[in-house]
């Protein structure tokens, strides 16, 4: 993986991304009524590639879990409306039935006017390694002369920005790294610069009161669940 000075930026090379872990780019078109997919998109919906399908609002729908549909319907309205950014947890059945599910993150894309030309994002697939891996121990190995607490500092950045990702997109927490490594190969940027960017932007982040009372409700009640266990374990 490179940065933008080209030196590579390293992780433990016992933490490789899960190469089932896929992504695929979609791109949204207001004024024209017209969604682009990229190969990898085209592949995650059983088709050989972008070239062989012509992406509609009715074809992503019937691509769409049942039970996610209706859902999903009121969300493609939204964004054909009005170009939200928007982002979305739900199931979809490729070509050969097989149920995926998958994580679709949106942001508005802007004519160089200024105006709202449309939407643009990507799909991730978020594969079940069952194993630990990338749990504990981001840490970016650095050059050797990057001392201990320099190390340490930027681990801890990683973990938090994997935390995050975790509770927001449900993800575990190998698959919360995959997801980082994607985005810092893909915008060719370095994986802790990455990390600390996100961390930075933590309070542009608009937590619903939902949220925030279901969180609360974890907190005030998690010590029971200790008291539960240690109970059982006696």
């Amino acid at each position: 993986m490179q940065g933008h000075d080209g030196v590579a930026d390293p992780v433990d090379p016992t933490l490789a991304v899960d190469q089932t872990f896929q992504f695929g780019r979609f791109w949204y078109y207001r004024d024209d009524d017209r969604w682009e997919w990229s190969d990898q998109l085209a592949r995650l919906h059983g088709y050989e590639s972008a070239e062989s399908v012509v992406p509609t609002s009715d074809l992503l729908l019937r691509h769409k879990h049942p039970d996610d549909k209706d859902r999903v319907a009121d969300l493609i309205d939204r964004v054909r409306r009005a170009g939200e950014p928007f982002s979305s947890q739900h199931r979809i059945i490729d070509t050969r039935g097989a149920v995926i599910p998958v994580i679709v993150i949106a942001d508005v894309l802007q004519h160089p006017d200024g105006r709202r030309q449309g939407t643009f994002g990507f799909y991730v697939a978020a594969s079940h390694s069952g194993t630990a891996a990338g749990g504990s121990a981001v840490v970016p190995s650095g050059r050797a002369h990057m001392d201990i607490d320099e190390m340490v500092r930027r681990r801890s950045t990683i973990e938090r920005v994997k935390g995050a990702l975790m509770l927001v997109y449900r993800l575990d927490a190998q698959q919360a790294f995959d997801l980082l490594v994607w985005r810092s190969q893909e915008s060719n940027t370095k994986l802790y610069s990455l990390a600390a960017a996100i961390e930075s932007r933590f309070v542009d982040v608009d937590m619903p009161s939902r949220a925030r009372t279901s969180l609360d409700r974890v907190v005030l009640s998690a010590h029971e669940h200790v008291r539960r266990d240690r109970s059982e374990h006696a």
